[in-house]
């Protein structure tokens, strides 16, 4: 917490009154936090009125009542101090918090400023300014959906559960929930789980490319406040969290890497994704082939054949998604890939890598490879797995992300 050094003597009083209130307000100790308080006082957190603790409220039995609401509301989960101003009459407290809203057990996370008006040593007014849109959403759904736009590109992503961040990365011609398997046997994790760009309820933007998207991806880490995750990216998901762990390696703790490469596409193959790429854009009656063939390459045929219906549903959302944007992503994260071998090698963040026994668009030695070149990393075969280890074998990622 950083409280300003050229305060005055009463200005350093003011701030002392509201942290006094701030901690009988954290042990929810509503009797402590009213002696803080001015009996005429005036209470103002703006919002939809669903949320209970929204409202105007004067003098002490109305804000007795709105403390009391408070813990009916929400479980605080973490409420972060960044930094305590004080001007005039008027203390400014700015941060961040996470809280279980308790009628429809979701989590919320806003950055806040409260803004302490004080007279005769005591707070006579309080005034919240918080995402009241997204706590406005989170009264009326139990969804974890979340969504924003960062460089005029929208991310879409689940927020599931507490504990320690995970951030999940898919590869191309799927969305966030591949990771559904794996996410369903972590439920002591904070589980954060993105549609990556041009996929599902993510959007492109002109020029956007693997560098692109780690780099947004780094802003949303920021200023969403997670300092340190553990990231696991699947094929051109890891691609991008390799750029991350190499040159943000203060925000990576441990990585997981699945079915990737860290070279450029091969040249014999660029053809081919030139005619796939070509379909997306403007051939509509081959668009079913194309999802068809991908999902061959994708999984096993032992796969194919014993989930049908998973297989079924898949296609169906390719089939509905925006092939345009599927088609810009292609390029990027094959036609335009660069070669980032020489940069894992400042990797810093524990590493494992897991690759498919079956794989052919990213057969095991080129895992094998990026384990030989990031520090200390490890390198594992799954066998019976193709392309789609998080699915296929849920369980040997799980598994890693608990005991690593």
């Amino acid at each position: 917490m950083n409280i300003l050094p050229t305060h005055t003597h009463q200005q350093c009083i003011e701030i002392d009154i509201v942290q006094r209130y701030l901690a009988a307000f954290s042990q929810n100790n509503t009797q402590a936090a009213l002696q803080h308080i001015h009996e005429k006082a005036v209470w103002h957190i703006d919002g939809d009125p669903i949320v209970k603790t929204v409202g105007i409220l004067y003098g002490h039995q109305q804000i007795k009542q709105w403390l009391d609401n408070f813990t009916l509301a929400f479980k605080a989960l973490a409420f972060s101090i960044s930094k305590i101003v004080s001007d005039a009459a008027d203390v400014f407290v700015i941060g961040r918090f996470r809280h279980l809203i308790l009628t429809t057990q979701t989590i919320v996370d806003s950055d806040y400023i409260i803004k302490f008006s004080i007279k005769d040593n005591k707070i006579i007014r309080y005034q919240i300014f918080e995402d009241s849109l997204l706590l406005s959403n989170l009264h009326r759904t139990s969804g974890h959906s979340r969504q924003i736009t960062i460089n005029h590109c929208t991310y879409s992503w689940d927020d599931i559960g507490q504990g320690k961040p995970i951030i999940f990365l898919h590869g191309l011609f799927l969305d966030r929930h591949f990771w559904t398997p794996v996410i369903q046997s972590l439920p002591t994790y904070r589980c954060i789980a993105f549609d990556m760009p041009g996929h599902a309820q993510s959007t492109w933007r002109h020029h956007l490319d693997l560098d692109g998207i780690a780099e947004d991806l780094v802003v949303w880490l920021q200023e969403n406040a997670i300092q340190k995750a553990t990231f696991v990216g699947h094929s051109q998901g890891a691609m991008v969290a390799m750029r991350i762990a190499a040159r943000h390696p203060e925000l990576i703790d441990k990585l997981l890497l699945v079915n990737t490469s860290a070279r450029e596409e091969a040249t014999d193959k660029l053809t081919l994704w030139h005619k796939r790429h070509q379909i997306l854009i403007s051939n509509q009656a081959q668009k079913a082939e194309l999802f068809k063939a991908m999902q061959k390459i994708k999984y096993s045929e032992a796969y194919l054949h014993s989930h049908p219906q998973h297989i079924k549903l898949e296609f169906e959302h390719l089939m509905s998604s925006h092939a345009e944007n599927l088609a810009l992503a292609l390029q990027a994260a094959t036609i335009n890939r660069l070669d980032i071998r020489h940069e894992i090698k400042q990797i810093q963040a524990t590493t494992y890598v897991l690759s498919g026994a079956l794989d052919v668009a990213t057969p095991e030695d080129l895992g094998q490879e990026i384990a030989d070149l990031i520090p200390q990393a490890i390198h594992q075969k799954i066998d019976h797995a193709s392309h789609s280890i998080p699915v296929e074998c849920p369980e040997a990622i799980s598994n890693l992300l608990i005991n690593m």
